[in-house]
């Protein structure tokens, strides 16, 4: 769960230090990666439906 965790305040910015270098040592890049455009696409996909459920 660390993974979604690091990730989803990633997008948002706002990382702690300490959590940063938790994070660095605990996980790999591929991992981070993968997570990271899983999250872009969960992202752009719900704009898109709120987009779609306003203009209605």
């Amino acid at each position: 769960m660390s993974l979604w965790r690091a990730v989803f305040w990633s997008f948002f910015g706002v990382r702690r230090g300490r959590d940063l270098e938790r994070d660095a040592g605990e996980l790999n890049l591929a991992q981070v990666i993968v997570a990271g455009l899983l999250g872009a696409l969960a992202l752009v996909f719900t704009l898109l439906v709120l987009v779609h459920l306003v203009t209605r």
